[in-house]
């Protein structure tokens, strides 16, 4: 039934490992696109009797068929992000424990879940930072800490049961075949920390994993920035702009624009002219197609920057600082323009990057270490660190060692890295005998200013 695609299969993981010889694909580096011999029949058979579930299909197609018969069988194997586990092992990694019991329970996920189920769903696995302490120490607990112990794996197994965990992404993240249930067969992301599942587009695992050969071969997937693949819709990027021309439905119009966003850059200048007159439209959309522009072509996008720039600043500082850095000289008149009107920490943020990629920011920045916001003093003392003149700014940092907010405090001591005049010793001092005990980092980078005076925390406080 699968024998003409598992033959491709077959055939594309030696043009991967041969395209990616580097490794360069993310995770590659851990599998190697290495292929263990596959499973027989009678091993299938017995983890589906061991766990009381019946794999799809063709997952089961493919780990009886694709393989190397005269490998060794290694912990993980070819597959996206740090490959796939051998079979049968790691069931328990969404789980902890119990897989026998929750491996077979109902799946509870869904690709339309809304935010609102999966914090009804998962919200009680979410624990206090003393119910935390507890659940890591609850073998030296009573019963009663045991039972919530118990209860919390119960929990696991509701927001996590019927998915075989099929491999790590790294961090907290797996993705996992849902066994049971309107989605049996699918792939879907997940989180340990809990972020909402994100439902692969393929319905069935040897599309997904067929896929994933693809855009290591196309080399969509060797590519610097994070790829996430399997967390958008992979067809080209021509066959997305025209089915979001033509779709009403706005979830498939997101789906689209997402697919092509995260296609490598730059695109083709017949997409780039063809996302122009999208731009045109004026849309709700106008804001994302001109940072898929600006991601692919600066010099396509700078027009319609610079129209966007005076109302929605942030955006266009976001833009310029992710895609174009090379281009910041370009926006230093808009920053220093809009500059006196910002008052969102974020903008505020964007726009000191761009200006500290230029000379003779200082100036421009001082007025706002008296703002009335906290993170845009903090912001400022940062950006005022960053530059090579700021020892003529002594005043201003001595203005920052006397702050009454503790993150402001701490970007003051960290901007003076570097700096050892005598003037800074009297407010160090009163910093050390401010703070008898650690708090906010506030003594551990006093602790490194102190140093190049030959001082230690102990002796500035007597």
């Amino acid at each position: 039934m699968y024998q003409d695609q598992l033959h491709r299969i077959q055939e594309k993981l030696a043009q991967a490992k041969v395209t990616d010889k580097d490794l360069e694909v993310f995770g590659a580096s851990s599998h190697k696109y290495h292929l263990n011999p596959p499973v027989s029949e009678a091993e299938v058979r017995a983890f589906e009797k061991k766990y009381g579930v019946s794999l799809p299909k063709d997952y089961r197609a493919f780990v009886q068929i694709i393989g190397d018969a005269n490998a060794q069988k290694l912990d993980i194997m070819a597959g996206p992000y740090y490959g796939l586990s051998a079979f049968g092992t790691q069931v328990d990694d969404l789980l902890y424990e119990g897989s026998e019991i929750y491996l077979k329970a109902p799946c509870a996920l869904s690709p339309d879940m809304t935010q609102e189920e999966w914090e009804a769903l998962s919200d009680p696995l979410l624990m206090s930072e003393e119910d935390e302490e507890d659940f890591d120490n609850f073998e030296d607990k009573e019963v009663e800490t045991m039972e919530t112990e118990e209860d919390y794996i119960q929990q696991c197994g509701k927001v996590f049961g019927g998915l075989l965990p099929l491999g790590s992404q790294g961090c907290t993240y797996y993705h996992a075949l849902v066994l049971n249930g309107k989605y049996a067969g699918r792939i879907v992301n997940v989180d340990l920390d809990l972020a909402q599942p994100k439902f692969a587009f393929e319905t069935n695992f040897l599309d997904w994993y067929e896929r994933y050969l693809d855009e290591v071969i196309s080399g969509q997937l060797i590519d610097d920035r994070p790829t996430w693949f399997g967390y958008h819709r992979g067809e080209l990027a021509e066959v997305l702009l025209n089915e979001y021309e033509q779709t009403t439905d706005r979830k498939t119009q997101t789906d689209c624009l997402e697919g092509v966003y995260h296609k490598k850059p730059p695109l083709e200048p017949a997409l780039l002219n063809k996302i122009e007159k999208l731009i045109a439209l004026n849309n709700e959309d106008r804001d994302f197609l001109i940072e898929i522009l600006t991601q692919s072509s600066y010099e396509c996008a700078k027009p319609y920057l610079q129209d966007l720039v005076t109302e929605k600043p942030k955006k266009v500082f976001q833009f310029v600082w992710w895609y174009a850095q090379d281009h910041c000289a370009d926006w230093v008149p808009a920053v220093k323009e809009l500059l006196p009107t910002i008052n969102d920490e974020e903008t505020f943020n964007f726009a000191t990057y761009l200006l500290a990629e230029t000379e003779d920011f200082e100036e421009d920045i001082l007025p706002f270490t008296d703002n009335a916001s906290p993170q845009i003093r903090s912001t400022a003392y940062y950006t005022l660190g960053e530059s090579q003149k700021k020892e003529q700014y002594l005043d201003t940092f001595i203005k920052g060692l006397q702050d009454s907010d503790n993150n402001v405090l701490r970007a003051a001591i960290q901007a003076l890295s570097g700096i050892t005049d005598e003037r800074l010793l009297p407010y160090y001092k009163q910093i050390a005998k401010r703070f008898p005990e650690e708090k906010d980092y506030i003594l551990f980078n006093l602790e490194r200013r102190l140093a190049s005076f030959g001082l230690t925390i102990e002796e500035a406080r007597k």
